[in-house]
């Protein structure tokens, strides 16, 4: 972790909290109380607006789709749109009245839709903020309305905004709108950042007199998107003015050091595990896309596997105790970094990375592709994100053996994409149902590593 800057009034505040990650890679730029507990008004409904997002890809609504509003909605305290009983708002409506308004009425909504009642509803958001790794959140209702055992942390709200951009790209452009037209109306929001800070494309603001004032903030200069959580704030305008000089501070320090950004890499205790190629394993790398993520291929059939010779166990220990990769304890529940073997039992291997634009890559046992799935197997787990192509091999050989007993994998996958102009190796386990992501991500959990499900868009229009 890089500590960038202090802000000694705030240190008073024992409301106050806040973070800086790099939004590809994890990396942990600024750290005040991110741990410690908060309320997270209505930052909470950034997960309401998760759940939704959900449901869209699952095709269970569409942006046109009505909503009813019951009285239980319709009688909900400030913030609030006004829907009334027995009416309706279309989801795209209610995500607009939800990010810009901040409407408590439309939480309660959308979670009767989703979840029958809100306080299903709020279990429902709860359960799948554990499976991302917010194991500190606990939600008891959808909009952020003061409760007692309603918390969170700044790392869970940002591992929840980094999950918002990485998973629903689609939807994000919402979180970067200002204002919007309701009954002929044009309501402002309250996001002062996203026109006045240099690269801010959105997020959310909340605020209760137990919370303070609480802001999630993205912002994308040059290759380097990172997120900002501040938390407990004294005013809106003590809130932003922090959030900027935070957020400014982790831009001019990636500026004057390069190689700042780097993967970051968890020890943990494994067992020696023999030697397995990815012939072993199955799988399909699908066609290269003409965006930013293109495949990478580990041709199995010219792998050379080493397995804890002394001489790499030297080489890899010289790596680490000279500082090339760095202790990332503070980052466990980082949805975007997977848990490293232990470097002294590490199985790495010889790959050549390759990628063709001209069609599918199969690697190991049948014939598999993402059109010869059902629906129901739009699910995925990534479990890590590396900059070492032969540590993302190694980790997945051994996630493999860890879920292999709790799910079926079809389609096994590592894929590069590159932030501040370097590669990132992402490994994510494929074509599984919705019940077999969250089992298996609870098994790579509860073996010591990091996991989150998510809808694999290139399965979501089967």
């Amino acid at each position: 972790m890089i500590a960038l800057a202090a802000v000694s009034p705030a240190s008073a505040n024992s409301k106050y909290a806040a973070l800086v990650i790099h939004a590809d890679t994890g990396d942990i730029l600024f750290d005040r109380y991110s741990t410690q507990k908060r309320y997270p008004a209505s930052l909470t409904k950034m997960m309401t607006l998760y759940m939704l997002f959900r449901e869209l890809e699952a095709g269970n609504v569409d942006l046109d789709t009505p909503l009813k509003v019951s009285s239980t909605a319709a009688s909900m305290p400030a913030s609030k749109l006004g829907v009334t009983a027995g009416s309706t708002i279309t989801v795209e409506e209610a995500i607009h009245a939800l990010i810009i308004k901040s409407a408590n009425d439309v939480a309660v909504v959308v979670a009767e839709k989703i979840g029958d009642s809100e306080s299903r509803f709020a279990r429902m958001m709860t359960e799948q903020a554990h499976t991302m790794g917010m194991h500190a959140t606990t939600f008891r209702n959808a909009s952020g309305l003061p409760n007692s055992t309603q918390v969170s942390t700044a790392r869970d709200l940002a591992i929840l905004s980094q999950r918002i951009v990485q998973d629903f790209p689609q939807y994000y452009h919402f979180f970067g709108e200002t204002s919007f037209t309701w009954k002929g109306k044009t309501i402002n929001g309250h996001n002062k950042l996203v026109d006045t800070f240099d690269g801010a494309d959105g997020l959310k603001t909340g605020y209760t007199r137990l919370s303070g004032y609480n802001l999630a903030t993205t912002a994308r200069r040059g290759d380097d998107r990172l997120i900002g959580i501040v938390l407990g704030g004294r005013s809106s305008y003590t809130r932003d003015a922090h959030m900027k000089k935070i957020l400014d501070d982790a831009y001019q320090a990636i500026e004057a050091t390069p190689t700042l950004i780097s993967a970051l890499h968890r020890e943990k205790p494994e067992p020696n595990l023999k030697p397995t190629t990815l012939a072993k394993l199955g799988g399909v790398w699908p066609k290269p896309a003409s965006g930013p993520d293109r495949p990478v291929v580990m041709a199995a059939a010219e792998m050379d596997t080493v397995s804890g010779s002394p001489a790499l166990q030297a080489q890899l220990k010289e790596k680490i105790e000279s500082g090339d990769w760095k202790d990332a304890d503070a980052l466990t529940a980082a949805g975007d970094l997977a848990a490293l073997s232990d470097a002294d039992k590490l199985n790495t291997a010889a790959l050549r990375v390759a990628s063709s634009d001209e069609e599918d890559i199969t690697i190991g046992e049948g014939d598999i592709d993402y059109a010869s799935l059902s629906r129901e197997r739009r699910w995925s787990i990534q479990t890590g994100a590396y900059r070492d192509a032969s540590l993302a091999s190694t980790e997945m050989v051994n996630t493999k053996t860890v879920i292999a007993g709790v799910a079926d994998i079809l389609i096994n996958e590592i894929s590069e994409t590159t932030s501040a102009g370097k590669p990132i190796y992402r490994i994510r386990f494929n074509g599984m149902t919705e019940n077999e992501a969250q089992t298996a991500c609870k098994a790579v959990i509860a073996d010591g590593g990091d996991c989150f499900t998510l809808v694999n868009p290139a399965m979501s229009g089967i």
